[in-house]
């Protein structure tokens, strides 16, 4: 009877002792579940059993998202430095487990070089969430068979909430970031803003280098510029002296700049020529500025001043603002440049002259049409004396400025030399020799220059390589003016020679560049001389504009629908 009496009491205590674990574990339970913050469910599941069993160490584990990655979340008893510290779990455990009785693995070395012996899994509607780890028991005791069911029990009971907890944490995550990304593009905006209060890109990349440095924290700042193909050191903020600007003039490191596509950390860069120079200079990191898909400029930034590194968010940043920034440099550029040729263009109409000449005699029309902003054909009409009258024609290679600066050449040479009294092949020879030995081997002029005896009724010409004009008769028959030598520019001390014909009252004189025998059509025909010779001929009696008139309309209407490929020059000259 007092055996029975014994074991009756031992087990009231022994379901007393399940009753209050239930207990515990409900009010665990409701506890976990009020909570979502996942730092305190962690330490509620790590702390609640330390406390109870009086364990000296213990951790948890959380999925970290890679395939078998967990980082240390939450430890007690444990360095601080632990934290965060990441580690790869091939073998999840499917329960409670002593990590010496499992295979050697190195996460399990290394929890047991850390003092931790038992791990208990996390696991929710088949996801593997983390890990518990605890240490020894304080008193020297093991874990019995109660403990590990009670350690069970709580990591099955926590799984949801450690779940709900993540979910949490994942979403403020996200909120975080867009909050960033909300402050990042508001840096980008006012930054952008601030650019566009400069019409001039040296300020606008200074005051870049400056927003980027006061945005970093850094105190070192290069940008280097695209010029010619290659890129150069435009702006310095923070190097130590001469030495470090001579050595970033380096031609390989720049050839190697040139060809940088991503954001690159030096101190992970394998080339060589870079890390090197650009290390010994001060400069951790660089940012290719890339437009459609060209790198156009490099931002180079030297270490932060807090000593931390850039992280990917940053350098995504300064990606999208180096981008944005060498948009607005390049519009500054183009509108730079079309100043440039609004200039050339401006200064291109006031060579041409802004009437002809008209007498008695005879009449004058001329019209000059460029296919660009600024082109390449000139004409001019110049009276000599109270008879005689000198008409140029010419085209002068390539467009833009280089052709206008040309043609102001010939132009402001053509006058000096035609108040001489030179003969006009002796002009002609002089401006070919001027032009041979001030441009380069590809720049020439085709030219054609005549001089009208009004009283006289002649005509005395040279043509340096130009498409002949006509000289067309009353009687319908025409001939072309071919008598000269080479292109200006061509070659030194080439010979001219001049032809003089003689100009009937109704014989009319036609000019033009390869503008209009060259215009094409839809089906890549060329106008041609054929058709030259037919629109003058078939509007013969009209005067000398309207020749022109018809001429131009006549071009314009082969080449409907076509783009302008070349200047379009006429000067049409008829006797009275």
């Amino acid at each position: 009877m007092p055996e029975r009496t014994e074991d009756n009491l031992a087990a009231t205590s022994e379901l007393d002792t399940k009753v209050l674990e239930l207990q515990a574990l409900y009010e665990l339970s409701r506890q976990l579940t009020s909570s979502v913050n996942l730092k305190e469910i962690l330490d509620t599941i790590l702390l609640t059993p330390m406390g109870k069993m009086l364990l000296g160490k213990g951790l948890v584990l959380v999925t970290d998202d890679a395939a078998s990655g967990y980082a240390i979340k939450t430890l007690k008893g444990l360095p601080k430095s632990l934290l965060g510290h990441r580690i790869e779990v091939d073998d999840f455990p499917s329960g409670p487990e002593f990590l010496e009785k499992l295979p050697p693995a190195p996460w399990r070395e290394f929890l047991l070089s850390n003092g931790i012996e038992l791990v208990i899994p996390i696991t929710h509607a088949g996801r593997r969430l983390g890990i518990i780890g605890f240490g020894k028991k304080i008193v020297g005791k093991g874990f019995t068979d109660s403990d590990l069911e009670y350690l069970n029990s709580l990591s099955n009971m926590a799984a949801a909430a450690v779940q709900n907890g993540l979910y949490v944490e994942e979403l403020d995550q996200q909120r975080r970031l867009l909050e960033k990304q909300k402050r990042d593009l508001n840096t980008l905006f006012e930054i952008s803003e601030e650019l566009k209060t400069t019409s001039a890109i040296e300020e606008a990349l200074n005051l870049l280098a400056f927003s980027i440095m006061g945005e970093m924290v850094v105190n070192r700042c290069l940008i280097f510029m695209k010029n010619n193909g290659g890129l150069t050191l435009k702006v310095s903020k923070g190097l130590r002296g001469a030495s470090e600007l001579d050595a970033l003039n380096d031609d390989e490191m720049l050839d190697e700049l040139t060809r940088l596509k991503k954001p690159l950390n030096l101190r992970n860069s394998s080339v060589a020529k870079l890390s090197d120079t650009l290390t010994s200079a001060g400069i951790a990191v660089l940012i290719p500025m890339r437009v459609q898909n060209e790198t156009h400029g490099v931002i180079a930034l030297g270490e932060k001043i807090n000593k931390t590194q850039f992280t990917q968010d940053e350098l995504e940043f300064l990606t999208t603002l180096g981008n944005s920034a060498m948009n607005y440099v390049e519009s500054l550029e183009k509108q730079r440049l079309e100043e440039e040729l609004q200039i050339a263009s401006d200064i291109q109409r006031k060579l041409l002259p802004s009437t002809c000449p008209t007498t008695e005699r005879f009449e004058v029309a001329a019209i000059n049409v460029p296919s660009r902003q600024v082109g390449g054909d000139y004409y001019d009409c110049i009276q000599l004396d109270d008879r005689r009258y000198a008409f140029c024609i010419a085209d002068v290679s390539g467009k833009g400025a280089p052709a206008a600066l040309l043609m102001s050449n010939l132009q402001a040479s053509l006058h000096v030399l035609l108040d001489t009294g030179l003969a006009i092949d002796q002009i002609t020879s002089r401006i070919n020799n001027l032009i041979h030995k001030n441009t380069g081997y590809d720049k020439f002029i085709t030219y054609f220059l005549g001089v009208l005896d009004a009283e006289a009724g002649t005509f005395t010409y040279v043509n340096a390589g130009h498409n002949p004009p006509y000289l067309f008769h009353k009687d319908g028959s025409f001939q072309t003016l071919t008598e000269g030598g080479l292109i200006l520019g061509m070659m030194p001390d080439a010979p001219y020679a001049t032809e003089t014909v003689n100009l009937e009252p109704g014989d009319c004189l036609v000019l033009f560049t390869d503008g209009v025998s060259e215009a094409m059509n839809a089906e890549e025909e060329e106008f041609e001389e054929k058709r030259i010779e037919a629109c003058v001929q078939e509007n013969y009696a009209l005067d000398a504009k309207g020749i022109l008139e018809a001429l131009r309309r006549a071009v314009e209407e082969f080449s409907e629908g076509q783009p302008q490929a070349d200047d379009i020059t006429i000067l049409v000259l008829k006797m009275l």
